[in-house]
């Protein structure tokens, strides 16, 4: 069954994943010399980055905007990225490389805004690598970052993941085209391809590929194990990671296990009806067959075009979609099947994630909130669910309503925020990991620490204190619990969200050594498969956490969050 949603409001879209804005300050940098430490031969030629310490005196090594494939721009453009010449200078890698071109820059949530500074280009295929001082063969984590598949960059929420290099991992953080260029499937780009296959559409998830080949093919020089490589990626991070393994003729020995936090695959279009809807969406720039100058026209249009265009309304809607030669199947049946890339996957969602996308409507909008609006009316209530949520309909409005009455909750932006996050997120997860558990080991998680630090991005300077719930474990609030630097977690973490921080970051850590979240030294509780122990609950203090379920296969957690309804099982 195809489960899905209203498609979020492309403001709020632009906010699925990785809005985290840390520190970008420079770190304390030796110099660079004949002997540099950081000296590295890739394929392409030699890079030096930096040596840099953490605020308790550790050393980390560092190569920043390293590229992994040509420019997009001009005749690469809607292409497959292209591999990089050979070059005879020395490539200083001490610099984050820009990002992908996206939402325009005067929109509040452009990574120009987020993160003031930042330069996007269609030279944006780079990658930034983090790996212990001493010692090589280190388990690799590569970040996969988020933002609907429309913003974001891989230097957010990654700047300095010192915690992670610290348990003796290999961080690296990759850029993908985003939005029309990294999304668009148009019969005249189908008919132009110059792939094996004819095919168009997916040239981001393309470019994600192109950064797991090439860190096959260089990462030991940066003291990675090729042959250990952990994905990791949040909400539109997660979307991609689904792909990639369901593209298992492409991805299959370039990664090995992964980790999907907030990141439910739902369904993936047919190259029929994504060329349709490109061509539809394109239509008022160029024309809408399958001629050499509509490809033409797509490529010469200028980036102020493409993305004025993407951030109007109608809203383009970048998705992973079927491809010939890159994805020949949908996520669902490959999990059905057991197709699919990866030894071993750790996949979770949060325990309120829909809250932060009301309180972003809200703020964009200026609305009131949802209690002041809808005034204790269950008519209302009922209405609201359906205009906003495209799983809820005029024929299953009345069992929502009964199994999320509003008087169950605080407020009635808390009740919405409840619908939205399982329908969306817990449910479809659930789906997916129940499904992929028939094959592989899989470790469920749900992060319910409801005192998680306040959002670090300026987007939400206003939010918290306007909007009528706590954020709570709202969608991305877990991603510094991992990611957040040693600095930043002793600034801006309670006592007991730092211990759960450091709770994570080493269960994180040890899947990525062995594929099994438990280190092996026996000093934190034993996380057990999902058909075993069902969903691992992530919450604060950690001395605390255990078990969601201790039910086979996660039945409690599918009665809590009604996902028979959602799942239409």
């Amino acid at each position: 069954m195809r489960v899905y949603a209203q498609r979020i409001p492309s403001a709020v879209r632009l906010l699925i994943l990785s809005t985290f804005v840390f520190s970008l300050s420079a770190c304390n940098d030796s110099s660079s010399g004949p002997s540099d430490p950081t000296s590295v031969t890739t394929s392409e030629g030699t890079v030096t980055g930096q040596l840099v310490t953490d605020s308790n005196g550790s050393e980390m090594k560092q190569w920043l905007g390293v590229p992994y494939a040509q420019s997009t721009e001009g005749a690469n453009r809607f292409r497959a990225p292209q591999s990089l010449e050979p070059r005879t200078d020395v490539l200083e890698a001490t610099d984050f490389g820009d990002a992908c071109p996206q939402t325009p820059a005067q929109s509040p949530f452009a990574i120009q805004s987020s993160n003031p500074g930042s330069t996007t280009s269609e030279d944006c295929l780079n990658l930034n690598i983090y790996s212990p001082a001493e010692g090589d063969n280190h388990p690799v984590v590569v970040w996969i970052h988020g933002g609907g598949l429309d913003t974001g960059a891989g230097f957010q929420s990654s700047a300095k993941p010192d915690r992670l290099v610290k348990e003796g991992i290999v961080v690296v953080a990759i850029n993908y085209r985003l939005g029309v260029l990294g999304y668009l499937a148009h019969p005249a780009l189908t008919a132009t391809s110059q792939t094996s296959e004819k095919g168009s559409g997916n040239y981001g998830l393309m470019d994600q590929i192109k950064a797991l080949e090439w860190l096959q093919a260089n990462v030991a020089e940066f003291g990675g194990d090729p042959n250990n490589v952990t994905l990791v990626g949040e909400s539109a991070g997660g979307f991609s990671i689904k792909g990639l393994m369901a593209a298992n003729d492409r991805t299959n020995g370039l990664f090995h296990r992964v980790i999907v936090q907030s990141g439910p695959s739902f369904f993936q279009e047919t190259p029929t009806e994504a060329e349709q809807r490109g061509a539809g969406f394109m239509a008022s720039l160029c024309a809408d067959d399958a001629s050499p100058e509509a490809a033409e026209c797509l490529r010469n249009l200028t980036l102020e075009q493409l993305l004025t265009l993407q951030a109007g309304e109608p809203e383009f809607g970048s998705e992973i979609v079927q491809r010939p030669g890159v994805l020949e199947q949908t996520v669902a049946a490959a999990l059905a099947s057991g197709q699919f890339t990866a030894d071993q996957v750790l996949e979770g969602s949060n325990r309120d994630e829909w809250r932060l996308f009301v309180a972003m409507e809200q703020l964009v909008s200026g609305r009131n909130s949802l209690e002041e609006l809808l005034a204790g009316s269950s008519t209302a209530y009922r209405q609201e669910l359906i205009r906003r949520y495209g799983s809820v309909t005029e024929a299953n409005a009345d069992a929502v309503v009964d199994l999320y009455p509003l008087s169950s909750y605080d407020n009635a932006d808390i009740a919405v925020s409840a619908v939205g996050t399982d329908a969306i997120f817990a449910c479809p997860g659930f789906g997916n990991i129940a499904a992929a558990a028939q094959h592989i080991p899989v470790y469920a998680y749900e992060f319910a620490d409801r005192n998680a630090p306040p959002l670090p991005s300026p987007l939400f300077a206003t939010v918290q204190p306007a909007f009528q719930p706590a954020l709570g474990a709202a969608h991305a609030t877990e991603i510094p619990y991992v990611f957040a630097s040693q600095a930043e977690l002793e600034a801006e973490f309670s006592a007991d969200s730092a211990t759960l921080a450091e709770t994570m970051v080493r269960y994180w850590a040890a899947f990525a050594r062995t594929g099994d979240p438990t280190p092996s030294d026996g000093t934190l509780p034993a996380w057990l498969p999902f058909v075993n122990q069902g969903y691992q609950s992530l919450q604060a203090p950690a001395e605390n956490t255990g078990p969601f379920s201790v039910l086979s296969g996660g039945q409690s957690f599918n009665q809590a969050r009604n996902c028979t309804l959602w799942l239409g099982g």
